[in-house]
């Protein structure tokens, strides 16, 4: 869920910080360049109201606060069109409009992925990657796609992973992996009965846990010591996994980039 998604969630607030929410929502072009004190006093709040609200909104203060509502409202202006993520066409559209289509729902997963990417968290993931014994990739369905491409081309710059959840044997994996180990979960959802066995186990082992997914009230989310969430946009109804593989392959390939960066840092590589 956005920032400004969270925004309309009434059920988070109470009337006094609803007042304040109010006026925020009506005037997000304005408070980005206001101080907390002005905010306050146009609300007749105090500092500590707003503070509450933005970190109820998942921002660590208002100054967070601002600088990821900015973000979401510069990305929400290149968005071209009105995509639906999980039916992006239908069986009697044309050719060209099924590839305006397309083309509409790759730059607008990009960038809507672009307005929520932590970069601190993909700098953070990267080193985990880098230091680790061993790296493992649990992924399952079309998400084990996306996590292919990324082990393809970790493995072209000798960063060696092991996929968990080849032959059935994630749980084998999971009982017996190692502190200095790290394992990716690549999961939409976050909450299949599997990946729930599996992250039990590998919480016991004490490895590092990086989740991707977009719940970020998933078990995934809950024990990963670092998660990269992308918003939640398909369906149960959609024709395929459009969105989330786009969203998952670009996101991996950032961060197979950071880790390129970092290993030829100071070299030429071209």
């Amino acid at each position: 869920m956005g920032l400004i998604e969270k925004m309309s969630d009434t059920q988070l607030f109470t009337a006094v910080e609803l007042s304040v929410l109010n006026y925020m929502t009506d005037n997000m072009e304005q408070i980005i360049h206001m101080s907390i004190q002005e905010l306050a006093k146009v609300t007749y709040s105090s500092n500590a109201t707003i503070i509450r609200i933005c970190k109820k909104l998942g921002t660590n203060g208002f100054k967070d606060f601002k600088y990821a509502l900015f973000k979401e409202m510069e990305a929400g202006k290149y968005l071209k069109k009105e995509v639906d993520y999980s039916v992006p066409f239908h069986h009697n559209e044309s050719i060209e409009a099924i590839i305006e289509n397309m083309s509409s729902l790759h730059k607008n997963t990009i960038n809507l992925i672009n307005s929520c990417l932590d970069r601190n968290v993909l700098d953070e993931v990267s080193d985990v990657i880098l230091k680790s014994r061993y790296v493992f990739i649990a992924a399952m369905g079309d998400s084990k796609i996306s996590a292919t491409g990324f082990i393809n081309k970790l493995v072209k710059i000798g960063i060696y992973c092991i996929v968990m959840t080849d032959n059935n044997e994630e749980l084998s994996f999971s009982k017996n992996l190692k502190p200095d180990d790290c394992v990716i979960f690549v999961s939409y959802r976050g909450n299949t009965p599997k990946v729930n066995q599996c992250l039990r186990e590998v919480k016991k082992t004490g490895c590092q846990i990086i989740a991707l997914t977009s719940n970020e009230k998933s078990p995934v989310s809950k024990y990963g010591h670092y998660s990269i969430i992308i918003p939640p946009k398909e369906n149960e109804m959609k024709i395929t996994t459009f969105y989330s593989q786009i969203a998952f392959t670009y996101i991996l390939n950032i961060l197979y980039s950071i880790i390129f960066s970092k290993i030829n840092e100071g070299k030429k590589t071209f």
